[in-house]
């Protein structure tokens, strides 16, 4: 009976058709072909590779270009991807699973006690600590026409986290120790201030000491969230002096240099000569106070309150911020072009309109200067507008 059963086990009709398979099919081993076994009875169209039919009530084959869960086809190439592949073919690669951050549950009250103590203990702290600083800025503001956009930074600042509270991470409770390093930074900059006697840096100080409480309270999440917005507080802070008179010397040259260009373009004789404009019958002298620095800073804080505002790409923010200096320096040449206009062929109706005690030329250069700023602003916009006119966002539906 035992040599029956071998006998039988070896010439049963499955071994024969194993045998057969190895013969004819020499590439595939065969575990491969106990695969293929096994994956056969699932796909009717690996069975037709094969040569064989399909079974009776096998699962209907799926139309080309459809894909399936049980095997991997390629629709194309009519290629099956599995056991059955042909050697040397390359495995198909799957694209990298995009890396999803989770959001931290968000604590409504939690969030409101926290910024009570903030605004009834931290604000009064900073206020205390910092009142010498805040005193020199806002005169700066109230006082000084090329730091008038100061006024608006706060509640532009205010405005761009409300905008953004979509996409606030959630409520961090545990505290953040590494926030203490801008505040340390920020003590630093107070004792050098106080020992060189620097008010400059002592304001400038304040931008870091912001920084480390929002990232020490809030967490890294909530910090990097606000990190954006929190960085347009530099506009409410003035410049170094040395690097104001710096840049106010060169930009003296440059506004004469392109006032003259726009002065002959229009047929009015100008020769520029370092930072005076001779004209036909008279000089025109570009002070300090002309020098564009109060476009430049005004047009850059338009546009980085735009970049805040309006979520575009990151391309179009660079575009935005590169071209503010161009339109400042355009539009403050034209306003010096302006000027010597009126001085030369409007001079009596300017000495007509000019008070006993003020002079003609401070007239003009304020009329100058008002039309000017809304021009340059009609500017910006008209070419943010441009941008979003043509680079359009397309929602593509799958």
């Amino acid at each position: 009976m035992v040599a029956v059963d071998v006998f039988l086990h070896v010439f049963s009709t499955e071994n024969i058709r194993r045998t057969v398979f190895i013969l004819f099919r020499g590439r595939t081993s065969m575990a491969d072909n106990e695969k293929n076994q096994e994956f056969n009875t699932q796909s009717p169209s690996a069975q037709r590779r094969f040569g064989g039919d399909v079974p009776q009530g096998s699962k209907k084959e799926r139309p080309r270009g459809e894909f399936s869960t049980e095997m991997n086809v390629d629709p194309e190439a009519s290629v099956v991807w599995g056991p059955e592949r042909h050697v040397g073919t390359p495995e198909p690669v799957a694209p990298l699973p995009r890396r999803i951050v989770k959001r931290l549950p968000l604590d409504k009250k939690f969030e409101v006690m926290r910024l009570v103590v903030l605004l009834c203990a931290v604000l009064p702290l900073t206020v205390f600590a910092f009142l010498p600083a805040l005193r020199e800025i806002a005169y700066a503001w109230w006082y000084k026409i090329d730091y008038g956009h100061g006024l608006f930074v706060i509640p532009l600042v205010a405005l761009a986290l409300f905008l953004r509270l979509d996409n606030y991470p959630g409520t961090c409770y545990r505290l953040t120790w590494i926030g203490l390093f801008p505040i340390l930074i920020c003590c630093a900059m107070r004792a050098i201030a106080a020992q060189m006697y620097m008010n400059t840096v002592d304001q400038w100080s304040l931008f870091f000491w912001i920084l480390g409480i929002v990232w020490f309270f809030y967490g890294n999440r909530a910090f990097f969230w606000a990190l954006p917005s929190l960085s347009y507080l530099v506009f409410m802070f003035q410049l170094p002096w040395s690097y104001e008179v710096l840049m106010r010397q060169r930009l003296q040259a440059i506004a004469a240099h392109f006032a003259a260009i726009q002065l002959q373009l229009i047929g009015e004789p100008a020769i520029p000569i370092e930072n005076t404009i001779r004209l036909s019958n008279q000089e025109l002298a570009v002070e300090m106070a002309c020098s564009g620095i109060r476009f430049l800073m005004s047009i850059l804080a338009v546009a980085f309150a735009t970049i805040l505002i309006m979520r575009r790409s990151w391309w179009q923010n660079v575009l935005i911020v590169a071209i503010a200096p161009p339109i400042a320096l355009f539009i403050n040449a034209a306003r010096i072009a302006m000027t010597g206009i009126l001085l030369t062929r409007f001079e009596s109706f300017m000495q007509s309109i000019t008070p006993e005690n003020r002079s003609v030329a401070v007239i003009a250069d304020k009329i100058a200067g008002f039309t000017m700023i809304p021009i340059a602003i009609g500017i910006f916009f008209a070419f943010v507008w441009y941008l979003g006119k043509v680079f359009r966002r397309v929602e593509i539906s799958g």
